[in-house]
C-alpha cells in the first residue's frame, strides 16, 4: 500500500475567553468543582489532592504543582508555563487544547490519561509515566523524555520533534503515522511492529539498524 505524504497539523491552541483571567488561589480549590477563565501565577499547591475537577480556559505560570494527585481531572483550555509537575500523577485525566511550555514533569504519572491537542514544548520529563494514553494531535519538541513508559499508548499521529528518547519505552503501543524525526533515537525501546507506519529520517537508521540484526560498521580505509 502506498503511504500519502505526511502533512500532520499542530494541535489547536487553548482558547481562553473574552474581558481577562481571574486569579485563583490554592484555598479556592474544592473537590467537584468547575473553574473557568482563571489565572494562578507563581504558588505551591504543597503536594494536593484533588478529586473529580474540571479547569476550563485557565493558565497555570511558574506554579509548583509537584506530587499533586488529581484524580478524574478534566483539562481544556489549559496552558501550564514554566510550572513543576514533578512526580505528580493525573489518574484518568481528560486533557483538550492543552500547552506546557518550559515545564518539569520529571516522573510524571498520566496512566489512562486521554489526550485530544496537547502539545509539550521543552518540557523536561525523564521518568514520566505515559501507559495506555490514548492521543490524538499529540505534538512534542524539543523534550527530554529519557526512560520515560508510553507502554500500550495509543500514539498514531503523534509528533516527536527534537526530542530525547533514550531508553524510551515504546513496547505495544500503536504509533502508525508517527513522526520521529530530528529526535535523538539512541536506546529507544520499541520493535518493528511499533516501527510500521513510523517516519524518521536517513541519519536516524543507524540507531534502528540493531532491530533488524543489522551492524553498522565502516569498512577500513
Amino acid at each position: 500500500m502506498t503511504r500519502q505524504p505526511l502533512n500532520i497539523k499542530p494541535p489547536s491552541p487553548p482558547k481562553f475567553p473574552r474581558g481577562g483571567l481571574r486569579t485563583l488561589a490554592p484555598s479556592d480549590l474544592e473537590d467537584e468543582s468547575v473553574y473557568r477563565g482563571g489565572v494562578m501565577e507563581g504558588l505551591s499547591l504543597d503536594a494536593g489532592t484533588l478529586q473529580t475537577v474540571s479547569f476550563e480556559g485557565v493558565v497555570f505560570r511558574e506554579v509548583n504543582l509537584s506530587g499533586v494527585a488529581w484524580n478524574l481531572i478534566r483539562l481544556k483550555d489549559v496552558r501550564f508555563e514554566g510550572c513543576d509537575l514533578s512526580s505528580a500523577k493525573w489518574t484518568e485525566a481528560a486533557l483538550e487544547r492543552v500547552q506546557f511550555t518550559d515545564c518539569r514533569l520529571t516522573g510524571l504519572q498520566l496512566p489512562g490519561a486521554v489526550l485530544r491537542h496537547v502539545r509539550l514544548t521543552r518540557a523536561l520529563a525523564p521518568l514520566s509515566l505515559w501507559p495506555d494514553v490514548e492521543a490524538k494531535h499529540l505534538w512534542l519538541e524539543d523534550c527530554d523524555l529519557t526512560e520515560a513508559v508510553f507502554m500500550d499508548a495509543k500514539l498514531p499521529g503523534t509528533v516527536f520533534r527534537g526530542c530525547t528518547l533514550g531508553k524510551t519505552e515504546f513496547h505495544g503501543a500503536e504509533m502508525d503515522g508517527a513522526d520521529l524525526r530530528a529526535s535523538a533515537l539512541a536506546g529507544i525501546r520499541l520493535g518493528l511492529r511499533e516501527l510500521a507506519g513510523v517516519t524518521v529520517e536517513p541519519v536516524q537508521l543507524l540507531d534502528l539498524a540493531h532491530l533488524l540484526g543489522v551492524r553498522v560498521e565502516e569498512l577500513p580505509a
